[in-house]
């Protein structure tokens, strides 16, 4: 069996669809996307892309860039977070490590899939504690685009009820000037996420 449907049928049987546990496990959409911060890290919130409406399962996607500042113009660094469950169940804060690595490794195959002028390669592995549930899972990639080396991180967990993934870019060189700590704002992304509002403004 696929490792997403054995963690549906696991968690199938836990969590009954409609119960309310699993509406307390799995608050709407809307209202865990207004838990996000305005601001993060350096990072202003921007767009918010809705999947969920035309593909139920692939939920929302909210866009996120710093701002111009110290000759480092705008949108140097973007990121975009996501929250989608995939047609699964409510997912318990501690779902297993090994489903969340799954969906680490789709966020990874994405990253790295063929472009025209593209050229990726993942870097290494590392865990991310967050508090109010388990780690998140992320991956550092680095490469170029075209002629300008990139610096990106992908990092899986779970949030609400749902997978919760955090995709940040960067090209090398702005990284510095921006002083960015990408774990910083995953952290926060997830905390806020999660509910751990007065954790999240720490």
């Amino acid at each position: 069996m696929a490792a997403g449907a054995l963690l549906a049928a696991m968690l199938a049987g836990c969590v009954a669809p409609g119960s309310q546990d699993g509406a307390a496990m799995r608050p709407p959409l809307d209202e865990v996307l207004a838990r996000l911060p305005g601001e993060a890290e350096g990072f202003t919130r921007g767009i918010t892309a809705d999947m969920e409406a035309n593909q139920p399962g692939q939920g929302r996607a909210i866009d996120y860039a710093t701002a111009a500042r110290d000759g480092v113009a705008a949108r140097a660094a973007i990121a975009t977070v996501m929250i989608y469950d995939h047609g699964m169940p409510p997912l318990p804060p501690a779902t297993p490590e090994a489903n969340v690595v799954a969906k680490l490794e789709e966020g990874v195959a994405e990253a790295l899939s063929p472009a025209p002028g593209r050229s990726m390669a993942e870097r290494e592995r590392h865990v991310l504690p967050v508090s109010g549930g388990g780690p998140l899972q992320c991956a550092v990639l680095g490469g170029s685009y075209g002629r300008t080396a990139m610096w990106q991180q992908v990092c899986v967990g779970v949030a609400a009820g749902r997978f919760l993934k955090v995709f940040v870019a960067v090209p090398e060189r702005q990284r510095g000037l921006l002083n960015l700590d990408a774990d910083s704002f995953t952290r926060r992304i997830a905390l806020a996420a999660r509910g751990a509002v007065e954790m999240a403004a720490r």
